[in-house]
């Protein structure tokens, strides 16, 4: 049938609901993502903030003094000399800063020791240590050290 009117205006075709929701499911899946993402992050960087930096200073002070004394007290009973005595002192004073700080000074010089503010106070006491953990006879005290050590340890912060 021709049509008399001219030409007819034909609707184009509706999309289907399908779309949309497929478009939302989308939507919800990136949101997903990137929350999913951001919370494992968080979780490793608090993890590894909370292997390298214990959350109760005073028991890891306790547990540090406790190493100056059995250093002491290894001296005392004989088993090993001022020098070897003090070598221990310095190892101890070291793993202390690395437990309390997060910062490996292990193998750091003295000059970068006492560069630093937060290891000043160990600093100094490794660089008095380094005499009588180096000499072959030193007239330092053992326990001069040990009394010093214990106070780092005690003013650290």
């Amino acid at each position: 049938m021709p049509l008399a009117d001219g030409p007819q205006i034909i609707d184009p075709p509706q999309y289907s609901v399908a779309w949309l929701i497929l478009a939302a499911l989308c939507a919800l899946v990136i949101a997903a993502l990137v929350i999913g993402t951001l919370r494992i992050t968080r979780a490793v960087v608090e993890r590894s903030a909370y292997a390298r930096r214990p959350s109760d200073v005073e028991t890891l002070k306790a547990e540090f003094l406790r190493a100056v004394n059995a250093v002491g007290d290894r001296v005392d009973e004989g088993e090993v000399d001022s020098r070897e005595a003090h070598r221990e002192l310095t190892a101890v004073m070291r793993a202390f800063v690395r437990r309390t700080t997060g910062l490996d000074v292990t193998s750091q010089d003295v000059a970068a020791l006492r560069a630093d503010a937060r290891t000043r106070e160990v600093g100094e006491l490794v660089a008095d240590l380094q005499e009588p953990e180096f000499a072959l006879a030193s007239s330092r005290d053992i326990e001069e050290s040990l009394r010093r050590a214990r106070g780092v340890i005690r003013a650290w912060s």
